[in-house]
Parts: structure tokens; sequence; C-alpha cells
């Protein structure tokens, strides 16, 4: 077994996921890797319409509450990129039904996005038009090269295959004084050492897990460096976390968000709160 990043042959095994997935863990580039990957076919079939259901979107209709949340989350990174990139033209990578990108229109940011699913792009393409969604793998799309000020992968990289190359590709994309931010589980993360193995982010469709530092490695292989890091804090509410606990069902979790979803009215469990849940976000740019 060599390691799916850094191709050392220093790999231990960790724990099985699945009857047939296995978690390993590289003591070279600190990087958690998923053998083996999941297949094209099964990837296109899990992001199919089911695997929103736990965002609360079904058809073309969206959940108020969870994209409130949602939202509310994007406006937090928001608020960190117009630190470094006030206006421009933004990039989403893994934009879903575009959530995020509504919210960076609204702070005067021009909205483009590129999504595997052809369900959720679908409906970022009614909200955005055709020209400005591309359905289907960063390396296929179209967009120009140097054409983005700002480039966004929330809850992205653990899913590709190669995440080198992701930003590398990317990279072609930024332009020379733009930024690339980058938010994923992050294994030194208290919640992944309270919950081991049962660690929520933990999941057949996530096929790395990193740290600070593995996260340096990768951007170093794409000529790119890192500007900033910090603890990422999410929007939540008890609402969207009783509908992905029963979906991710977790031994303890799952029953105690279903009694405090039970007994509290729904003005409280559609209630916002903002916590870190296990995850780290990043800006790169490009090395000099």
């Amino acid at each position: 077994m060599k390691c799916k990043v850094c191709s050392s042959k220093n790999v231990n095994y960790q724990f099985n996921l699945s009857a047939e997935l296995a978690i390993y863990a590289c003591t070279d580039c600190d990087v958690q890797f998923l053998d083996p990957q999941l297949s094209d076919k099964q990837i296109t079939e899990l992001y199919s319409e089911k695997y929103y259901q736990s965002w609360g979107i079904s058809g073309d209709s969206e959940n108020i509450s969870s994209k409130l949340m949602k939202i509310a989350t994007f406006v937090l990174r928001l608020k960190q990129i117009q630190k470094q990139v006030p206006k421009g033209k933004v990039l989403d990578i893994g934009c879903a039904t575009g959530f995020f990108l509504e919210a960076a229109q609204k702070m005067q940011y021009e909205p483009y996005g590129i999504e595997l699913s052809e369900y959720s792009s679908k409906l970022a393409k009614q909200k955005f038009g055709e020209s400005y969604i591309f359905n289907g793998k960063l390396e296929d799309c179209k967009f120009p090269v140097e054409f983005f000020e700002v480039i966004t992968m929330f809850d992205l990289i653990e899913h590709v295959r190669m995440p080198a190359e992701t930003l590398k590709q990317a990279s072609k994309l930024l332009k020379q004084d733009g930024i690339i931010v980058i938010t994923t589980p992050n294994i030194h993360s208290l919640s992944n050492k309270l919950m081991g193995k049962k660690w929520t982010h933990y999941k057949k469709e996530h096929f790395f897990y990193f740290t600070l530092s593995s996260l340096n490695f990768i951007a170093k292989q794409a000529k790119l460096k890192i500007i900033f890091s910090e603890k990422s804090k999410k929007a939540l509410n008890i609402n969207y976390l009783h509908t992905q606990l029963n979906e991710y069902r977790h031994w303890l979790f799952t029953p105690l968000i279903n009694l405090i979803h039970f007994i509290l009215p729904n003005v409280l469990t559609a209630k916002n709160f903002y916590i870190a849940i296990g995850e780290i976000t990043v800006i790169l740019q490009k090395e000099a």
C-alpha cells in the first residue's frame, strides 16, 4: 500500500469504514485516505437527487431553513474573502445548487460554478444561467485561464481522486493575485479525537482527510502557498442536524438529536447557532 498523495510506503491501516472500504494513514505527509475509492459509476449514482434530501432539497424546492443556515455559513467565509479580495469573479467548485454563489452575488461578486451532480447543477443553472454553471469535472470546464479573482472549494477537496492535481487545475484558472479558499474536515480536530472512527466526517464519498500540514503539502505540489488558516465555524440548527443524523446515523448523536428535536418548538429548532465541528479553512495564493 502506497500513500495516494505522496507515494510513501509509510502507510498504516487505521480501521474499516465498511466491509469493503478501509481508512489508512500516511506518516510522511500526514494525510488519511480511503481505499478503495468509489467507482465513477458509484459516484454518479451517489450524487443524485437523493443525496440532497439530507439538505432538505427535493425536486425544484429548497428548504428555506436549511438554505438560510448554509448561507449564514457562507457569509462568514465571504467576510474573510473580502479582506483579501473585495470584488471580482468567483468560481465555486462543487457549487451544488448555488447557495454560496447566491451569497457571493449579494456581496457584489460575479458568480460562476462547477458541479459534478447533474441534478444540483440544473438547479444552479436555473439561478445563474447556463454559461455560468458547468456540469462536470474541473479539468473539463471551458472557463478561460487566469479568469477568476477567487476560487472556492468548500467541502470539496476531500471528495476528489487526486487533490494536488485538482489544485493545479484550479490554479490555471486563477489570476496571479487571486486566492483559493478551501474548507475541509481536519483530522487533528477535537471532534476527531473524541469520536475516533465514529467521526461524522468519515464517509464513503470522502476519499481524503487532511491536517494543516497535509494541506500545505498538496499546496506546495501545486505551487501554491497557504497565507491564512483558521478553525472553521459554521451555522447549524437542530432541524438540519436532525435530518443529517438520520441520514448518517450515529449511535449516540442520532437518538440525542431526535429527542431534542421532539422536545423543542420549531422556533428554536430552526434557530441558527455557530459552532466548530472539526473543519479547517485555508486560503492559498500562487507562489511568486
